[in-house]
């Protein structure tokens, strides 16, 4: 089949163990990933970019990454795994890899071979055994209504959240429910940027609580709220596409980046297959597919920033998420600071 477009295609499997993995997975004809971000027109243009430039039929099954640890575990039981990789948060591969689920094959992926390519070490959050691969990096930082909050009144450091004037006017994640508060809070805490002092102090501004960060961004896209802590680039661009009167408020002492992680799946029934997608989803063709199909800038250097320009930002101070700051965040919300520092 014809390529995708004018970019290059994705690194060769030229080497004689390389040639023999691409040719069998074309024999096999087919890959499954178990997916929570692939979703929706974005999953659609890879499936038919990544089918056009391989003749290998791709099927995306989108769901939760608890959900599907729980069905790996089950089809791991009785013999019978559908997926070939999946992909989706840290922890969750992360959970994916203790229970033995996933296969370490980085090491054999041409695109990770490149030199001076990326904006970020793709293998950091697992070097050794070379599980996780990070194909994406989301950006949080506080979200405001511009029609609400007027140019130069957001927040410029995390503890103008504080002021009296945002009091009632902020939403967050609800903590009894995850996500947002244990994702953005523990790297800042662990590089001091704040402490504890700070999460008692902020939940005593009458925030507001979402059931999900979807829902949290349409509430500030209808002007519903003046600001949401934990905006996300990745949510927020199709909101901002269509119009939305969104905008990212960068805080200069420190931002959150979050990587999306993607692994092969051991046992998986094609294995060569998946080593293929996963090197092609990284590449210059699948970055530059996947950027544009969801907005989100890329962890390559060669691929262009494809979030809107009211939301998008360089850190001037990137604090990166590993798989730990997840545990902690969990851990002292659950622990600690719910019960004794919020008291909810």
């Amino acid at each position: 089949p014809a390529p995708t477009s004018n970019l290059h295609p994705p690194p060769s499997h030229a080497d004689t163990a390389g040639d023999r993995v691409l040719q069998s997975a074309k024999k096999a004809g087919r890959v499954t990933i178990y997916s929570f971000n692939f979703t929706g027109e974005m999953g659609i243009m890879l499936q038919k970019a990544f089918e056009q430039r391989y003749g290998i039929e791709l099927e995306i099954v989108t769901g939760r990454g608890a959900e599907f640890i729980e069905r790996l575990k089950t089809e791991k039981r009785v013999g019978q795994l559908t997926a070939d990789t999946t992909e989706g948060s840290a922890i969750h591969v992360k959970n994916m890899k203790l229970e033995g689920i996933t296969a370490g094959v980085a090491g054999e992926l041409p695109a990770l071979r490149e030199k001076d390519k990326w904006v970020i070490d793709l293998l950091s959050l697992d070097p050794q055994d070379k599980h996780l691969i990070i194909h994406f990096i989301s950006t949080y930082a506080p979200h405001i209504n511009t029609r609400l909050v007027k140019a130069g009144e957001e927040p410029r450091v995390w503890r103008d959240l504080l002021d009296p004037k945002w009091k009632g006017k902020m939403t967050i994640t609800d903590h009894n429910i995850g996500g947002g508060p244990y994702l953005l809070f523990p790297p800042l805490i662990r590089e001091k940027i704040l402490d504890e002092s700070f999460i008692k102090a902020l939940y005593k501004q009458d925030l507001r609580f979402a059931t999900s960060v979807v829902d949290e961004t349409a509430q500030l896209a209808r002007g519903e709220q003046y600001l949401m802590i934990r905006g996300a680039d990745s949510i927020s661009a199709r909101f901002v596409v269509e119009g939305a009167p969104i905008r990212a408020a960068e805080m200069q002492d420190g931002t959150t980046l979050s990587p999306g992680t993607a692994a092969a799946i051991a046992g998986a029934p094609h294995p060569n297959a998946a080593k293929v997608f996963l090197n092609w989803i990284v590449s210059q063709e699948g970055q530059t597919v996947h950027g544009e199909g969801k907005k989100m800038g890329s962890v390559r250097a060669d691929v262009k920033d494809f979030r809107p320009a009211p939301i998008a930002f360089v850190p001037k101070r990137p604090v990166i998420m590993t798989v730990e700051d997840n545990d902690d965040g969990t851990r002292l919300f659950r622990e600690r600071w719910i019960n004794k520092l919020i008291g909810q």
